[in-house]
């Protein structure tokens, strides 16, 4: 299946669920609880005007709970029915979003559902069969049972990630914890209150362990990414777990697939750049940025074809007007998807860092890949 060749309308699905711009947070976030939906689309006079999602709620922090959905929604893309597919998938990737709003003339007509996506991917040539070794990220953000929620809401936060795995205390996988089971616990049918994630006067301790789903979900590092994505749809999930021997290796999200899916129609087009996390709206900061990763790739394409790069900055350890960097990257090429993971005060050397430790994993992984070819000869 080439999916280059489907429209979102093609996939898009006209049973949909929206909320009012003028209806009360209270009421939108019980509705999502008790739907378990994470996002939905806010409509005024049935236009589009913005998406209510569990993040967006999370990063407001502070707000009171008879506020109005406009006051924490969030904008995105248009996207319209007669788009490519592939158009629809470069949006969830960018916005971080499972579900996609889909308008006419600003009008809301349909939907996108990871579901619907998930359904076609599991039938892309070149996908389907790989292992999930392949598309897995390693040694993933995790949380332990006996963490209180907050450090778990801090990560998450941190990542722009939505779900975490748990580990028992013989460091085993135990559960997940995600954005919904902390939103959950914290939030009670108000009384004209405020809502507070960050309250610093007698913070009611939440253990991880007592809100986290079990038994988690997980599939063997072997297992064909077809099975892991029919499994996805099967739960209703967007990320899965990946064991081997018992130990937590890797997981497996729906951004990782959708990725591998744009890696494998961009074979013209260059690579995908994504730059996410950076508070700064400086545009000098963003052009910097993006010279440093250009000089970076231009190096690595010496040994391989890179295919989509993304890294996402966190920032913290606030001293006076200096904050330290963290930078997370990934970049899938031709052969593989490689991994880095870098810290320092200068944002950009922090940057210069990473690619240097991918061009290093990728040069690396290559004098392995020529002994072999010598031993056979």
């Amino acid at each position: 299946m080439e999916l280059s060749n489907i429209t979102v309308k093609d996939v898009m699905s006209r049973d949909f669920s929206f909320v009012d711009k003028d209806d009360q947070i209270a009421d939108i976030i019980s509705r999502m609880s008790s739907q378990e939906i994470h996002e939905l689309p806010v409509v005024d006079g049935g236009k589009v005007v913005g998406l209510v999602t569990y993040n967006s709620l999370l990063k407001k922090k502070y707000f009171p709970l008879t506020s109005k959905a406009e006051v924490v929604m969030q904008h995105f893309p248009q996207l319209s029915e007669f788009d490519p597919l592939l158009k629809g998938i470069e949006t969830m990737i960018n916005s971080n979003l499972s579900n996609i709003p889909v308008a006419r003339n600003g009008k809301l007509v349909g939907t996108v559902y990871k579901n619907d996506v998930m359904e076609i991917l599991a039938k892309v040539e070149g996908l389907r069969e790989r292992p999930v070794s392949d598309m897995m990220t390693p040694a993933p953000e995790k949380v332990r049972e006996d963490d209180d929620v907050r450090k778990a809401l801090s990560i998450m936060r941190g990542l722009d990630e939505k779900n975490l795995p748990v580990l028992d205390k013989n460091g085993k996988l135990s559960g997940v914890i995600g954005v919904m089971d902390i939103m959950k616990s914290t939030w009670k049918p108000p009384k004209a209150q405020k809502l507070d994630y960050n309250r610093e006067k007698k913070p009611i301790e939440v253990f991880v362990g007592s809100i986290m789903n079990r038994p988690p979900i997980y599939v063997a590092p072997t297992a064909p990414v077809e099975n892991a994505i029919r499994t996805m749809k099967r739960k209703d999930i967007s990320t899965l777990f990946v064991v081997e021997d018992e130990k937590l290796v890797g997981v497996l999200t729906l951004k990782d697939i959708l990725e591998h899916a744009m890696s494998l129609e961009r074979r013209e087009e260059g690579v995908y750049v994504q730059l996410t996390g950076l508070q700064s709206e400086d545009p000098d900061v963003y052009e910097a940025l993006y010279s440093v990763i250009q000089k970076g790739l231009i190096r690595i394409a010496k040994f391989v074809s890179p295919r989509i790069f993304n890294s996402h900055v966190i920032t913290y350890n606030h001293q006076g007007l200096r904050s330290k960097y963290s930078i997370h990257a990934r970049l899938t090429t031709d052969k593989s998807m490689y991994y880095a993971k870098t810290s320092d005060w200068d944002l950009y050397k922090s940057m210069d860092d990473a690619m240097e430790v991918l061009e290093k994993e990728i040069k690396k992984e290559r004098e392995k890949d020529l002994t072999k070819r010598r031993r056979k000869k």
